[in-house]
């Protein structure tokens, strides 16, 4: 399932809808419109993910810059400069989203891993969470890629934004029932038995939901961490979900449906949730 097509079907569900950063198919236009309104935006391929050709795009007074992955920003003196040194007409469909100013640990803005498996009666359950803090120089959150590094979310809550205790519990809630919905939608459309869900908190700590990543979320992850609990809590759910059935990619295949056309994509944006509803807040 595509960024847009997960963003679009996320969007209809009222209890998803305003922890979604404003999002549309990526051309000249719409990138200047996204630049104008929200002045830092993210532009990424639509397919794919371990943020592969992720470019975090800014305005600046009168100029343009951006910086794909990590390294020194490049400069332009407009929009379609900046689209032309992309090369982003001849590549693959990019989707822009509104950027989202991170709560950061030691300077390094950070997202969070929330980690969903079905358990053997193929009932989604709450396995693990934990924090990726991007490397240096880095605009992705991705360990590997970035040169990160993970953290627990209560270290990271506790370092950043100061919220410990019953807040930070409150936050980690939010975050499960957040996964529980998007569970609750996403399987309408497809079976997968594994969900990594990337949710991102702003400075005013304010959850975002940044991307869903199915089917192969990375497990290692959790092995980072110095606790290695969670890491063989996800193993153990992986191993028992796979016992209980004869062949999960069959099942998938099985489960999911052939075709999906009630959901049409084209280059409009949907109109933010900011616009819409106003139930989004000021980051």
């Amino acid at each position: 399932m595509g960024k847009f097509r997960q963003y679009k079907r996320f969007y209809q569900d009222l209890s998803i809808q305003p922890y979604l950063p404003d999002t549309a198919l990526c051309n000249p236009a719409i990138l200047e419109s996204f630049l104008d309104k929200y002045h830092t935006v993210f532009i990424k391929p639509t397919g794919g993910g371990r943020g592969v050709g992720v470019t975090k795009a800014w305005k600046q007074n009168n100029q343009y810059a951006y910086v794909i992955e990590r390294g020194q920003p490049v400069y332009c003196s407009s929009v379609p400069e900046m689209y032309q040194k992309l090369n982003l007409a001849a590549k693959k469909p990019h989707v822009v989203q509104r950027g989202i100013q991170l709560a950061q640990v030691q300077g390094r803005p950070y997202d969070m891993r929330l980690m969903m498996m079905r358990d053997t009666n193929k009932k989604w359950q709450y396995v693990a969470m934990l924090a990726k803090v991007a490397g240096v120089k880095s605009i992705i959150t991705n360990v590997a890629r970035g040169g990160g590094y993970t953290i627990t979310v209560e270290e990271a809550l506790n370092q950043s934004l100061n919220i410990t205790g019953e807040k930070a519990t409150k936050v980690k809630n939010e975050m499960i029932r957040l996964g529980h919905n998007c569970n609750r939608v996403y399987s309408r459309y497809r079976y997968d038995w594994q969900i990594g869900y990337d949710i991102a908190i702003d400075t005013n700590g304010k959850l975002w939901l940044i991307e869903a990543n199915p089917r192969t979320p990375s497990h290692f992850l959790f092995a980072r961490l110095k606790d290695k609990t969670q890491y063989r809590k996800i193993k153990r759910m992986a191993f028992l979900y796979k016992s209980s059935v004869k062949n999960p990619l069959n099942e998938s295949k099985q489960q999911n449906p052939k075709k999906q056309t009630n959901v049409k994509l084209n280059n409009k944006p949907i109109q933010s949730s900011l616009e819409k509803t106003k139930m989004v807040s000021n980051s």
